[in-house]
């Protein structure tokens, strides 16, 4: 993983590439709602502030999000998740229909409301959040109609993502066939994990954790470390897990890439200018790493990729998707020199 012939030219192959690749994506899926305003006051009922509404929008988030980030770029997604019988179900269904993701095997189920979390921003600052779900396991008929859906998607499919939000889709009977079958047959699957479900991932090809969750993982106090305590935290979940690769976010300090192929670490430099709002980064490094190591990319061509489009993603309010010439012009600063890995 140390060659780093990487250039204008091999970007180019590699996001062309996405065209002819199809992903599997497994997980819950959700709406984010804001609702954008301005405070010029605090309520006599209590002490906290009046929003002045501006303006409401909803967009894709969980699942549903990695979905679009993959459709931006091109890549051709196959969701299987659950939501409720009720508005923001149907809302949520029309949402993936726009952006050409067929909804039709999302299992609409009786049993539970479609996740949405709703946020109250002023003046681009969150103020809270409250979330609308149910957050249990699904049932044995909920989780055999997705496997099924999955064997009937998988054989066309280059690549795996499970997107685990701990709503209830990702369970140990389901997950545990899903990778069985991954793994016996050689193809690609990437978790974006979820804490309390570490266990469950062990054989996954690459797990995309940031650094609290890395800590969690492993019942470590979280602090902000140094790189060698990154490293020396990266190997034991990597050794722990069995993974081929791991791709931990380090927030403003970048990333960090393990392969345990050649016991290789490298730091990636963040390539973001400005953070205005971390909501959805996950899903995008998960997203562009998956879609590009699926696609014939190195993993370090992969992670390069995916640090690039977090960098771009971050920048903006809410979650965002980006585009292939967006993420195309961004990398020029890889090629020439600058937030270079730091390889070791």
């Amino acid at each position: 993983m140390k060659d780093l012939k990487f250039s204008s030219q091999r970007l180019k192959e590699i996001i062309d590439s996405f065209k002819k690749t199809s992903i599997i994506v497994v997980g819950d899926v959700m709406l984010d709602e804001y609702f954008w305003g301005d405070v010029s006051r605090i309520s006599p009922e209590a002490p906290v502030p009046v929003l002045e509404v501006q303006s409401i929008s909803r967009r894709l988030g969980g699942a549903a999000n990695v979905v679009q980030n993959l459709a931006k770029i091109g890549i051709q997604p196959d969701l299987l998740s659950v939501c409720g019988k009720d508005e923001n179900g149907v809302h949520l269904k029309s949402m993936l229909d726009k952006i050409g993701c067929n909804p039709d095997s999302i299992l609409i189920s009786e049993k539970r409301p479609t996740t949405i979390k709703t946020r109250i921003v002023a003046r681009n600052q969150q103020i809270v959040r409250a979330d609308r779900e149910l957050a249990e396991d699904l049932d044995i008929q909920e989780s055999e109609y997705l496997w099924n859906s999955f064997n009937d998607s998988f054989e066309k499919s280059s690549g795996v993502i499970i997107s685990d939000y701990g709503k209830g889709v990702i369970s140990q009977p389901l997950l545990g066939k899903i990778i069985e079958k991954c793994t016996s047959l050689k193809k690609f699957i990437s978790v974006d994990p979820k804490e309390r479900h570490f266990e469950l991932y062990k054989g996954v090809s690459v797990m995309t954790p940031n650094l609290k969750e890395a800590h969690t993982m492993l019942g470590v106090p979280y602090r902000n470390c140094s790189d060698t305590e990154v490293r020396d935290l990266g190997w034991r979940i990597v050794e722990k897990l069995e993974l081929s690769y791991l791709l931990i976010t380090l927030s403003e300090r970048g990333m960090a890439l393990f392969d345990r192929s050649d016991r290789s670490f490298i730091h990636l430099p963040t390539t973001a200018q400005k953070v205005f709002d971390v909501t959805g980064a996950g899903d995008t490094v998960i997203s562009l790493f998956s879609a590009a190591y699926s696609s014939g990319a190195s993993p370090l061509e992969a992670a390069i990729l995916a640090n690039h489009a977090a960098g771009i993603t971050v920048a903006e309010p809410g979650t965002v998707s980006v585009d292939p010439q967006t993420l195309l012009e961004n990398c020029e600063s890889c090629f020439s020199g600058a937030n270079e890995p730091v390889i070791s």
